[in-house]
Order: C-alpha cells, then structure tokens, then sequence
C-alpha cells in the first residue's frame, strides 16, 4: 500500500509540476488545453482513494475525455466518469474503451448517474446555477433518472432537475424523492 501511495504521489507531484507554465498567468476566456484537462483529471483520479488510478488510461481531445483500461468495479468506473465530469474543459466522456471486471448492473444507467454527478459538481464550482450537490441523491433504472434527498430550495430542485434532463440516455427524471426544506 505505501508503494502505491509514493508512487501516486510522485505521479501527481510530476504532472502538477509539467503543468505549472499552463496555469501562469491566466487570462480572461484562455482555452483550456487538452493536455491540461488530462492532467487535471488525472490528478483528482490519482487522489480519489476510492479508484484505482493506474488501472485507467486517460486522453484528452477536443474537451472529450477517454478513459480506457480495466476497472475492478463498477463503483470505480462510476467514480472516474464523475470526477472527469466534473472537471473544467470537459465537454463529453468516452468510455467506450473501458472495461468492469465485476458488474451486476446495466453501465448505461451507471454512466448516466456518474456524469449527473460531475455536472452537478461542475455547475456548482464554475457554473452559474444553484446546485445541491451533498444533498442530492442519483440513480439511474433503464434510462429514468431518480433523484431523493433534500434540497435548499425550489430552485435547486429545479437546477437539479433540468440538469440532469441534459444528459444523453435519460428518458425521464423523477424527483418525487428531492424535498425542498
């Protein structure tokens, strides 16, 4: 265990210290780089204790995101999607490439929970909206998406709602379960 965690860490030490120049001296509206999106997605997956990291391949083109190679569960695989979601630049995430080891659930409903996810916690970090993200809870069962838990206000339930209408593969949001306070 404290092989990988050196080696993790000296990972991310080496891919923070490659793109420090990317980062200096940002202007207003500056691209965001595909190899910065990489390096960022990396780094969060690298410090996620609940993923794998170096089972994942990660590329970067146009602001998709491809994440390759094996994980070990679903959960993982879920966990890499959120967190690439939820990464400034990334406009979409491939993971044609990637295989479970061990799944009993359809990956179509665990991909479409995983990138509501991201987008919750991207909207509330660099979006404009008033998103829930702790409090709301995502499931997704053949393409409807569930949403329970409690929310501030009527707005962020329907933030939440309208969100998670965006994402491809959904036909249809219930939110019967997400409780304004």
């Amino acid at each position: 265990m404290k092989n990988k965690s050196f080696v993790g860490l000296s990972i991310c030490a080496l891919l923070t210290l490659g793109t420090l120049n990317a980062f200096a001296n940002p202007t207003v509206g500056e691209f965001v780089d595909d190899s910065v999106i990489t390096t960022k997605v990396k780094e969060k997956i690298l410090l996620d204790k609940s993923v794998s990291s170096l089972n994942f391949n990660i590329e970067t083109n146009k602001g998709v995101v491809s994440i390759g190679g094996k994980a070990p569960t679903e959960n993982e695989a879920s966990k890499a999607v959120e967190i690439a979601y939820s990464t400034d630049g990334v406009v979409k995430v491939d993971t044609s490439h990637l295989k479970i080891e061990k799944s009993n659930s359809n990956m179509a409903d665990s991909y479409i929970t995983a990138t509501i996810k991201g987008r919750y916690v991207k909207e509330k970090i660099f979006g404009d909206k008033d998103v829930a993200v702790t409090n709301v809870h995502v499931e997704t069962k053949n393409g409807v998406v569930y949403l329970t838990g409690t929310v501030d206000t009527a707005e962020q339930k329907s933030n939440a709602e309208k969100l998670a209408k965006t994402i491809e593969g959904v036909s249809n949001v219930d939110s019967k379960g997400l409780n304004v306070k």
